[in-house]
Order: C-alpha cells, then sequence, then structure tokens
C-alpha cells in the first residue's frame, strides 16, 4: 500500500498541487473571516429583516465567488494538462527520442536576452547536442518555436534551446527585392486563398521574384501567364505570352515546350527557364464544357508537375480551394511549395498538408498573410506580402513584362 501511494505522489505535478493548497487555505481564511464582515454590516442594520438579508448576501455571495474561482482554477488546470499532453504528442511523432525509447522533455523556460526571447531548458535523455541540432526542424516542430541556437546546460546534463514562441514571431517579410531563401529550391507552386485573401497580390510578387532571381543569376528566363479572366494580370495583355480568355493555349505552348525538351537529347541546363502562371486554375477548367478537352489539360497540368522539374519548367498554379479533381495522376502531391493566403479552412489544411504542418498553422491570417509550406521541411513559415507602391508595382510589371517574349 505504502509504495502504491509513493508511486501515485511521484506522479503528481507539485506546483499544480501547491495551487490548489494555496487556495484551499486562502479559501477556509475568507470562509472563517466572513463573521467579521458580516457583524460590521450588522451593526449598520436597523431592522430584523435587514440582518436575515444581510447573511444570506454574505454567505452565498462568498460561496459564489469561491466557487467561481475554483471552476477557473480547474479550468485552467485542465488547459495546462492538456497543453502538456499536446506537446508530448508532439515529441512523440517527431520521434525525438534516445536508444532506449525515452523521449525528451522540457524542465523549465527561462526568460532570454532578446526581445521574445526565451530559454527553453530540455532534457534530452542523453541524445548529443549535435544530434538534436541536426534535428532542429523537428525540436520547433514539437514545441512550437523557432529556434536560434542550442547551448549544453553545465554541468547538468540538460541543454538550453534559445528560441522564439511561434505565436510571437513576426511573419517573415515577402517581398521582390529581398535577398533572402524563400526561393530556395524553386521548382513549382500551389498558391491557395479565397477572396480578398490576398492571393493575386501574393502571386504578382511571387511572379516578379522568380524573374528577379532567375536573371540576376545569370539565367535566361521566358513568362507565360493564363489569366481566364482576363482581369488580375491584364496590364500584360499586350505581351506576346499573356493568354487571357484564351488561357488553355498558354499551357499548351508551354507544354509544347515541354515535349521537345524530352525529345530533345540535349543538356537542358543551358536552356532558358520557363515559368507559367496558371491563374484561377479551377476557374479555367470549369469553363471548358467538353470532359475530354478538360481532362487533356489536366493532364497536361500534371506533365508539368512530374517533368518540368528537371526540364528548367517552374509551374504556378493560383486558385480558390485546391480540390482533388483538379489534379490528374496524383500531380497535387508535386508542388515543392505550398502558399495559403489569408484563411484557410480546416478541410483545405488536411487536404495539403500532413497532420505535422496542420499543428503549425495557429493564427487567423488578415488579409496579405499567409503560410509558406515547403516540401522536405517539416516547419511551415509565416509570411506577410510587402505593401508596394504604384511605382514599385509598375517596376515589377516591367520585371515580367521584359521576359514575357
Amino acid at each position: 500500500m505504502k509504495n502504491k501511494i509513493m508511486n501515485i505522489l511521484k506522479k503528481i505535478n507539485y506546483i499544480k498541487t501547491y495551487i490548489v493548497l494555496l487556495y484551499i487555505i486562502v479559501a477556509q481564511l475568507l470562509w472563517h473571516s466572513r463573521g467579521y464582515v458580516i457583524d460590521y454590516m450588522l451593526s449598520k442594520a436597523t431592522t430584523e429583516l435587514q440582518i436575515k438579508m444581510l447573511n444570506v448576501v454574505v454567505n452565498i455571495g462568498l460561496a459564489l465567488l469561491l466557487t467561481l474561482i475554483l471552476i477557473a482554477l480547474i479550468i485552467t488546470l485542465k488547459r495546462h494538462n492538456k497543453a502538456k499532453e499536446e506537446e508530448q504528442k508532439n515529441v512523440q511523432d517527431v520521434g525525438l527520442k534516445n536508444e532506449s525509447g525515452e523521449y525528451t522533455e522540457i524542465i523549465d523556460i527561462l526568460d532570454g536576452e532578446e526581445e521574445n526571447e526565451f530559454i527553453y531548458v530540455i532534457d534530452s535523455k542523453n541524445i548529443s547536442i549535435e544530434k538534436l541540432r541536426a534535428r532542429q526542424d523537428d525540436v520547433e516542430s514539437a514545441y512550437h518555436i523557432d529556434v536560434h541556437y542550442m547551448t549544453p546546460r553545465i554541468p547538468t546534463k540538460y541543454i538550453n534551446v534559445y528560441a522564439t514562441p511561434r505565436d510571437l514571431l513576426h511573419p517573415k517579410l515577402f517581398q521582390v527585392t529581398l535577398n533572402d531563401n524563400l526561393l530556395d529550391d524553386f521548382l513549382s507552386a500551389l498558391v491557395v486563398g479565397s477572396t480578398g485573401s490576398g492571393k493575386t497580390y501574393f502571386t504578382h510578387q511571387l511572379l516578379g521574384k522568380i524573374a528577379l532571381n532567375k536573371s540576376c543569376n545569370g539565367e535566361d528566363v521566358r513568362v507565360f501567364i493564363s489569366d481566364i479572366k482576363n482581369e488580375d494580370f491584364r496590364q500584360f495583355k499586350n505581351r506576346p505570352n499573356y493568354y487571357g480568355i484564351n488561357a488553355i493555349d498558354g499551357i499548351k505552348e508551354v507544354h509544347k515546350i515541354l515535349k521537345e525538351r524530352m525529345e530533345n537529347d540535349e543538356d537542358n541546363e543551358d536552356k532558358e527557364t520557363i515559368i507559367l502562371l496558371i491563374e484561377e486554375y479551377a476557374v479555367l477548367l470549369n469553363s471548358i464544357k467538353n470532359k475530354s478537352d478538360k481532362e487533356e489539360i489536366k493532364d497536361m497540368v500534371a506533365d508539368l508537375l512530374f517533368i518540368g522539374r528537371s526540364k528548367k519548367i517552374i509551374t504556378i498554379v493560383s486558385l480558390q480551394r485546391a480540390d482533388a479533381e483538379y489534379f490528374v495522376r496524383g500531380a497535387r502531391e508535386q508542388f515543392k511549395k505550398i502558399i495559403l493566403m489569408g484563411e484557410i479552412s480546416d478541410t483545405q489544411k488536411k487536404m495539403l498538408l500532413d497532420e505535422k504542418k496542420q499543428k503549425q498553422i495557429r493564427e487567423v491570417n488578415k488579409q496579405g498573410y499567409g503560410y509558406l509550406c515547403e516540401d522536405g521541411k517539416m516547419k511551415v513559415t509565416r509570411i506577410q506580402v510587402a505593401k508596394i507602391s504604384q511605382k514599385d508595382k509598375e517596376e515589377i510589371d516591367n520585371i515580367i513584362s521584359s521576359k514575357m517574349v
């Protein structure tokens, strides 16, 4: 019996125990001191009815107050339990454990020196700091933090992880001229967002950023735009590679280039980079009445996504809902970057992201804010599209236009 009690006590969170004990002490003091309050108030009463009413009001009022405090305390402790359980599940999901199957655990959280920086004291369960650094993406995903660096906590076996909670992170600015790593290994992209999310605003800057980035790296670039609504990119309507109501022809033209490169034995490294933007892809498909013609376009887009990488063809698809029916042969899985703009429904998140990435999407994005999800990276990056002036917009247009020849 004694061993059983000791085992139970070991499992008790002592901080919670102290909180509950403190509540009991304070509640007892308040309840027993109510007599002083009643005596004082009775001295002001003039009738027997007032005396009875005061007794009832003080007793019921204090009992109600203590009950509400207790309920709030229980809810708070339950939330803490739930957060801790979720954290532990995340650690298990990413497999942060040693050879004996013991999982890492946060022992303490201390204030850091920088703004919004905290020191997460982690019991690594004898996992070396080198191995933990190599799995930084997993650490960030498990504890929902953005890691700055790690150091050993001498003389203990713990590791200090200097990091910022994701909830306190400023979104990463997405800007055309900004020299960053957001376009690393850029091969294809899916941009999803409802009306008013800033999807088109982002896509315009994305197209300009890729064209500028490729040009600065010494690559020849040619841009094609298929804009079925003949609206969002109509400023390019006089350029050779702009396709409005004939948006299908733009896809066919790029697919033709793909086929030529597939049939050609020459090295594609020396060839120009082709960038195809398909704006409002779902609207485009729904505008095709003939079923076989619609399936043909789906097949072409699938070819571009499956094979385009090795043939220096980049495909950007923009639409409001990335339903599976728009992508044949599992082509939707071929997007190397997925950008979710604005508020995204749970259905869309489940459709496009694995469970680990879904958990990282917590904030409700307003217009111009979104999430960048990259293939092969567990970490999801929250982004904010830079606000640009009319002059900046014209400069981006000039960059894109110069590549539409």
